[in-house]
């Protein structure tokens, strides 16, 4: 299988068929989605290993699709493949488009509600990349929905930001907020720009998203900070991060892959004012 052909042809359609959510033209969807080509590269070869064969069989949820780069390439493996995302996204036509022309069912979904609208032991494989660090509300009762539509032996694939990055841990130790800047809340709010969810309201350890997930019924099969290879070599900067991400934890990126061993039964509390 040459995952990166097909990854890198998927992002190429966005070239010549832009989605174009703000609608001013602009080139930085498709920018945006080959900065990410090398995560969305490992994750659909992480997760063809994980599955094996018989794809036509296997049900996959990515939950907070986007612009599909994912969810495409999968369905271009042969595997069954439905996508998800915010109302807000979900309104835009050529996105619906896109998953329509690809044969995926695409849904509209608010994770808040914490609910997803399928089935008990619907899927074979669940993915949510880049999606935790932006929710800002307690993260446990969507995971335990996930737990709910996943399959018994179902895989979580999670990739997201590492909250113990060594710029971060710089930052912190020179004094300054390793959080969004105060600029990105007025964004937030600005009709002309696409920061809905664009904030990372909290971000995550290895461990923590490790500890969340196996006590809500999974095993954990693999944690790791993954490494794309060397950064540029062109500056001060490139050479001292090629150095620093020789320890994993300094590096910006992590994933934890978990297995649904156990269906936990937790009657969760929940009000306006903790969720």
């Amino acid at each position: 299988m040459n995952y990166s052909k097909i990854v890198t042809d998927t992002i190429e359609e966005h070239k010549t068929k832009p989605i174009d959510m703000l609608g001013n033209g602009s080139t930085g969807e498709y920018n945006y989605l080959n900065l990410l080509k090398w995560s969305y590269l490992r994750t659909v070869q992480e997760i063809d290993v994980l599955l094996g064969p018989d794809r036509e069989q296997k049900e996959i949820l990515e939950i907070g699709s986007f612009l599909g780069v994912v969810s495409v390439s999968l369905k271009k493996m042969g595997y069954r493949v439905s996508a998800s995302d915010i109302p807000e996204f979900h309104q835009s036509e050529s996105l619906q488009t896109l998953y329509k022309d690809n044969d995926i069912q695409f849904d509209s979904i608010n994770l808040r509600n914490r609910t997803l609208p399928y089935e008990s032991n619907s899927f074979d494989a669940i993915v949510i990349c880049e999606v935790m660090e932006h929710l800002n509300f307690n993260p446990l009762p969507v995971l335990l929905e996930i737990n709910r539509v996943l399959k018994d032996d179902g895989i979580i694939y999670i990739g997201m930001p590492n909250q113990t990055h060594i710029t971060k841990r710089i930052k912190m130790a020179m004094g300054f907020s390793i959080e969004n800047d105060i600029d990105d809340f007025f964004a937030q709010l600005d009709a002309t720009q696409n920061m809905i969810v664009g904030l990372h309201w909290r971000e995550y350890t290895l461990s923590e998203t490790s500890n969340m997930i196996e006590r809500l019924g999974f095993k954990v099969l693999r944690k790791y900070y993954p490494y794309k290879g060397c950064v540029k070599m062109n500056s001060i900067k490139g050479l001292l991060l090629n150095l620093l991400y020789i320890i994993p934890s300094f590096r910006p990126h992590q994933v934890v892959i978990g297995k649904k061993t156990d269906n936990p039964d937790f009657d969760f509390w929940i009000t306006d004012a903790n969720s």
